[in-house]
């Protein structure tokens, strides 16, 4: 892994030398983009880089630690104390175009997009077999639909950069509706579709995409534009043959023991090799493979630095339903612990790890580590993300079929999540509105500190609602646009075609 981070490191210095046509000295031994792509190697470790732009530790991609709480801080069921600079004003709604955490998600999607088109470009230039064309490009696809998926839903109409160029007269370039980079995104999706094979064993594939994550991801586009037609076609096909998704054990979706388990459909890979440097943007050769979500949402008493708190209004969705055997919901327990009877935290019972005084309050466990160490002391893990879970899946064809007036099918789904958790299969109507209400409940609390909650909230047109019941001070910040995240001033001020977005 020390080796691909150092690779990753080198193929960053190559863009940025091969920028430099105006030097009048040329170094025969420099690697630059052209003298680079030689052989299959060569393309699979470039494909790394392309890879590294969606996870890059701390600072960087959109799973590295800061992005997460961006993902997360914006919605109804976290708190974040005014600790890390630019994350606290996001989740309070007071942040401005010059915000670091946002300017690092938008220029890494951007580096992975180069990449992308970097490798498509060269690849075409080689006579490597059609098999070994096929794998690169499957992947080089998926990854740049992929960011494409992420600048669409986070800031909206953003440029299309579909050429690997160093010409500087092709750095300028204007704003695309987000209409066109949603289509940008599904077509890249659907070319990785046909080129990626079915994958029946996600530990074989070790984070790698596959034919039904390309579906998956393109899936979830369909529900982000209400095209619940096309969301359908999408995902239907991964509940049969030949994809064998399931449901497993809830936790097992957030420990290390479990990773590449049968509910993954698309996972970021971080483990506890590479460099020791946990606080860049992942960019560098001592950058390290794993991140610090564990200890940032752990309490001080276990070594933790307790950056975030569930809210009030999560902790009383999780608590509105018990399970079969009248304890509470598997996810709640999963995802947070409190003060309940037989509440471990960090090994030890929640109420001799914390004081009296703070016998109720309440700390997040997911993703953490809460479950096999005593206490967080390393400030990094190595979970990895499952960004795409079968209940993802699972839930957006619950909806896709509520909104296509199919109430039977949408139940017949809600169900599976219900009886995952042990909860009595749904007894409440079966008219729209309280499918709907079924729906929102069951995805609030089976997705909790995910990273689905807020653009959820914002498609359903709720999201305002949602935080004036959260914390009506907080709502006071909120205003149209900060339904996407402006444009990074330094982007703007560097593109001259780039306008800002509206109200920014």
């Amino acid at each position: 892994m020390k080796n691909i981070v150092y690779l990753m490191a080198m193929i960053v210095v190559i863009l940025v030398t091969g920028c430099e046509d105006n030097l009048d000295l040329t170094n025969p031994n420099q690697i630059t983009t052209d003298t680079f792509f030689q052989t299959e190697t060569d393309f699979e470790q470039a494909l790394i880089s392309a890879y590294v732009s969606a996870k890059s530790g701390l600072a960087g991609g959109y799973t590295g630690t800061r992005c997460v709480m961006l993902r997360i801080g914006r919605s109804d069921e976290i708190e974040f104390r005014n600790d890390i600079g630019g994350i606290y004003q996001v989740s309070r709604f007071t942040n401005d175009p010059d915000n670091k955490w946002v300017a690092f998600m938008f220029s890494q999607c951007y580096r992975g997009i180069y990449r992308c088109n970097l490798i498509e470009e060269k690849l075409e230039e080689k006579e490597f077999s059609q098999e070994f064309k096929n794998k690169i490009l499957g992947e080089a696809y998926f990854l740049r639909g992929f960011y494409y998926h992420i600048l669409a839903r986070e800031f909206k109409d953003v440029p299309i950069r579909l050429e690997a160029s160093q010409d500087p007269t092709t750095f300028p370039l204007a704003k695309s509706p987000q209409s066109e980079v949603y289509a940008q995104a599904l077509a890249d999706l659907k070319k990785a579709e046909d080129l990626l094979p079915v994958i029946t064993d996600a530990a074989s594939a070790k984070g790698k995409p596959s034919k039904g994550s390309a579906k998956a991801l393109a899936g979830q586009i369909y529900i982000e534009m209400n095209d619940w037609d096309n969301a359908k076609t999408q995902l239907e096909p991964l509940t049969k043959a030949p994809y064998d998704y399931e449901l497993v054990e809830y936790g097992w979706n957030f420990d290390e023991a479990h990773e590449y388990n049968k509910e993954s459909v698309f996972e970021i890979i971080f483990d506890m090799s590479g460099g020791t440097n946990k606080w860049g943007d992942g960019e560098d050769v001592n950058a390290t493979q794993s991140n610090t979500i564990a200890k940032e949402y752990a309490a001080a008493e276990v070594g933790g630095w307790f950056e975030a708190v569930p809210t009030q209004v999560l902790m009383d969705e999780f608590w509105k339903e018990k399970d079969l055997d009248e304890n509470f919901d598997i996810r709640a327990r999963m995802t947070v612990a409190w003060n309940y009877p037989g509440c471990m935290y960090y090994l030890k019972p929640f109420t001799e790890v914390f004081a009296p005084e703070k016998h109720d309050s309440y700390w997040f466990t997911k993703y953490q580590n809460a479950y096999t160490r005593e206490k967080e002391l390393d400030p990094m893990s190595a979970i990895n993300e499952r960004y795409i879970r079968y209940a993802h899946v699972i839930c957006n064809l619950a909806e896709a079929e509520l909104e296509l007036g199919n109430a039977d099918e949408a139940i017949g789904y809600l169900n599976q999540i219900r009886q995952r958790a042990n909860l009595a299969e749904y007894s409440g109507g079966t008219d729209k509105e309280s499918l709907k209400a079924e729906l929102i409940h069951q995805k609030y609390i089976e997705f909790a500190k995910e990273g689905v909650r807020f653009y959820d909230l914002r498609r359903w047109g709720m999201l305002e609602e949602a935080l004036q019941k959260q914390d009506p001070v907080r709502a006071q910040n909120f205003s149209e646009k900060h339904l996407y995240f402006p444009i990074p001033n330094k982007e703007v001020q560097n593109n001259p075609l780039l306008e800002q977005s509206t109200g920014w």
